[in-house]
């Protein structure tokens, strides 16, 4: 009985050991390459899901190869830009396999495919140098061309790739981060500072030629207000004058001292508008003493 259970798992370990040997299976995020003798051709790409059957080794291997797309990072480099500036630029790289014969024959394992396009992605970087400082880092959105910039970069590292024949597509180039190196960080905090100062100093002017502006205009306004003021008073009291003259008459011949009082006292408000002094002769002093007390105008 004991010989019986240990025949029927070597059995066992047997027939699976075989059908691992002759057995594959193919994922539905995957593509397979079975190659004879360590050579492939068309007819050894499978894309078909699940179980498939090969020959065991050394006579046929199979690689099996991610469809996904895949990221991989380059290592932080200094680059120049058009204006002379520096900065430190980290991109990285989003591909998928295009070509699996290609890409076995050529590059074979993931790890080689970085290491092939780490060069040409250094080459393409060089684009940067086409821009300037502003473009890459502003505060201003509409004047940044880190899109413009991927883009480029994608459509050449893609043709490169595409020259060396390794099977693959480069979905983007991207930019991952930007770094200022210390002299560049000074450089551009005084140019801020400079900016931020010509703004300010615009700002004042704009505001002193608004300030002169309005005070212009209030300056204008009141003197046409005070010249319709003056000359409603000068109606009013040319109106006042002509009521005045109708009883000057009457006056004269009823009491001729208060009609010649008032006749002194328009000359005396004339004459003292400008604080002048003016002195009265002591005969004069009498005419107030005939017509009663009377209120000298108010000349200030």
């Amino acid at each position: 009985m004991k010989n019986k259970l240990s025949f029927f798992i070597a059995l066992i370990v047997v027939i699976m050991l075989g059908a691992y040997a002759i057995c594959f299976q193919v994922r539905y995020d995957q593509v397979a390459v079975k190659t004879t003798f360590g050579n492939a051709d068309t007819d050894s790409i499978i894309t078909d899901a699940g179980i498939h059957f090969k020959i065991p080794w050394p006579f046929q291997k199979v690689t099996a190869y991610s469809t996904r797309i895949q990221l991989f990072q380059d290592q932080d480099e200094e680059q120049q830009t058009a204006d002379g500036k520096s900065v430190i630029i980290r991109t990285y790289v989003a591909w998928s396999i295009e070509d699996p014969l290609k890409f076995f024959n050529q590059v074979e394992t993931v790890g080689n495919a970085k290491d092939k396009m780490e060069p040409l992605l250094r080459t393409t970087r060089g684009i940067i140098s086409q821009y300037s400082f502003e473009q890459l880092v502003n505060t201003d959105s509409s004047k940044i061309k880190l899109s413009e910039i991927e883009e480029k970069a994608t459509a050449q590292l893609q043709s490169r790739v595409s020259d060396s024949g390794y099977g693959i597509n480069v979905e983007k180039v991207g930019i991952r981060r930007i770094v200022l190196p210390e002299k560049t960080t000074e450089s551009v905090f005084e140019t801020m500072k400079k900016t931020r100062e010509r703004m300010a100093a615009n700002a004042r002017q704009e505001g002193k030629a608004k300030a002169a502006a309005i005070q212009s205009d209030a300056e204008t306004a009141a003197k046409r207000m005070k010249a319709i003021a003056e000359r409603r008073a000068q109606e009013i009291r040319a109106k006042g004058d002509a009521e005045a003259a109708k009883f000057y008459a009457s006056f004269a011949n009823e009491k001729e001292d208060f009609a010649i009082f008032l006749f002194k006292n328009e000359a005396l408000k004339e004459m003292l508008k400008n604080n002048s002094t003016f002195v009265l002769p002591a005969e004069d002093l009498g005419l107030f003493e005939s017509v009663g007390k009377v209120n000298l105008p108010d000349t200030k």
